[in-house]
């Protein structure tokens, strides 16, 4: 579990096979950063679009959700998971 004082924050984020991963830890140095996938299915059902949708949808959706996001990686985090997809 979290401390106040250590709080998630987004280190890095990548592009694999349409998945955008966010990867949330308490700074670079972390050991095991909490990974917050991403599909394109989840994005399209978040803002009421057909499939396919395009990596800069879901690049746009994550950048303009960023504290939404951040939640569920907390949330997610403090269950004692080190990884969620939302499908």
């Amino acid at each position: 579990m979290l401390s106040p004082s250590r709080s998630l924050n987004l280190s890095a984020d990548g592009l694999f096979s349409g998945l955008r991963h966010l990867r949330y830890g308490t700074g670079q140095d972390e050991p095991m950063p909490f990974t917050l996938t991403l599909t394109p299915q989840y994005v399209a059902r978040e803002i009421q679009k057909k499939l396919p949708v395009s990596y800069l949808k879901v690049q746009r959706y994550a950048e303009r959700n960023a504290e939404k996001l951040k939640a569920k990686a907390k949330l997610e985090k403090e269950r004692g998971f080190n990884t969620h997809t939302l499908e």
